[in-house]
């Protein structure tokens, strides 16, 4: 039986913890090591695992690395032919680990996503796989929907960061998460290299996670997410399809001025130092899309076909039915921009 090395980033996660290793104490699967990366907490993190949980292998960092480089980290330190990355704010059920093994096994699959479903409202989807948007923005895909209407194991864009397995022989091809991501977005970069390298990703229905979901913005989030939508697009897409995407890109890039104006100058500013990072780093960024162009076996027009043209407007302009009203004639116009890009990209 493969060994299956369950990756736990924490920073400041103590709260959690209990929850989140008691489930995992409980797994079916017969051979599992957790290994929790300490981001460099400062709560206490470490001591708390080393003491009351003797099972879980401890892999220290003097400082918060970030999500994306401490998973990273995670992945060099793990012995597993199987990785499985998880959130501390969850709680799994028992067959968690088996069921994502069994999707990641099938044919062409490089790649499993779990069902996650809120922590306090367990019949209600956080997210089961996740959309990457045209755009560049990822969304989680169900969310606040009854979860079973989500049975079928199917082929979708993205992981969630939050709870999925990827096999060893797979990171070693197209390479763990970027580490200047920081946080934020490396979840559909990663998963975009997988399908241009030809790997397929699913969703596993069995594979049922409980997470302490909440949609939130700041100031922050929001850099990253300008920043990284926009990498994520650069390194992954040939030129003329990234011509063919500049309707779309450019749509939603003048949504989030309208966002950030009306926002603050904390948001203006951000969208500024994310345009800026591009500018700067834009050696850095054509030296990233040369190694990731590098591993492709699948020409862009197979990609576009997993990414959505709508923005789900509850996740963009928040819940009601403003929000579902408004997001009519947004995504019609989103529609019709897309048809260049799936007939030419």
């Amino acid at each position: 039986m493969p060994l299956v090395s369950v990756v736990v980033v924490c920073w400041n996660a103590k709260q959690h913890l209990p929850v989140c290793l008691a489930s995992l104490r409980r797994l079916t699967y017969p051979n599992v090591e957790v290994l929790a990366v300490d981001n460099g907490s400062t709560d206490g993190t470490r001591e708390y695992i080393e003491s009351e949980h003797s099972w879980v292998r401890v892999h220290s960092l003097d400082h918060n690395a970030g999500y994306a480089a401490a998973n990273n980290a995670g992945f060099a330190a793990a012995s597993g032919q199987y990785l499985v990355v998880l959130n501390p704010d969850t709680e799994v059920e028992p067959e968690f680990v088996t069921a994502l093994v069994e999707a990641a096994d099938q044919d062409g699959i490089g790649l499993a996503t779990s069902r996650i479903c809120f922590f306090d409202d367990r019949e209600r989807v956080n997210t089961c796989g996740n959309d990457i948007h045209m755009s560049g923005l990822g969304f989680c895909r169900g969310l606040g929907r009854p979860a079973a209407l989500f049975e079928k194991c199917e082929r979708v864009a993205a992981v969630s960061g939050c709870a999925f397995i990827i096999r060893r022989d797979v990171l070693e091809t197209v390479g763990g998460f970027d580490d200047d991501y920081f946080t934020y977005t490396e979840d559909s970069d990663l998963s975009l290299r997988a399908s241009i390298a030809g790997y397929g990703i699913v969703y596993a229905p069995r594979s049922i996670v409980y997470h302490k979901y909440a949609l939130r913005m700041s100031p922050r989030k929001f850099y990253f997410l300008e920043r990284n939508r926009r990498l994520t697009l650069l390194k992954n897409f040939r030129w003329g399809t990234l011509i063919a995407l500049l309707p779309p890109v450019w749509m939603t890039g003048f949504l989030m001025w309208v966002y950030a104006i009306s926002h603050g100058p904390e948001y203006v500013r951000a969208k500024l130092q994310a345009h800026g990072w591009i500018y700067s780093n834009w050696g850095l960024v054509l030296e990233k899309r040369r190694r990731t162009q590098a591993l492709r076996k699948v020409g862009d027009r197979e990609v576009i076909r997993l990414l959505s043209s709508d923005l789900p407007p509850d996740q963009v302009i928040g819940p009601g039915l403003l929000s579902r009203l408004g997001g009519i004639p947004l995504n019609l116009a989103y529609r019709l921009l897309a048809v260049p890009v799936r007939l030419f990209g």
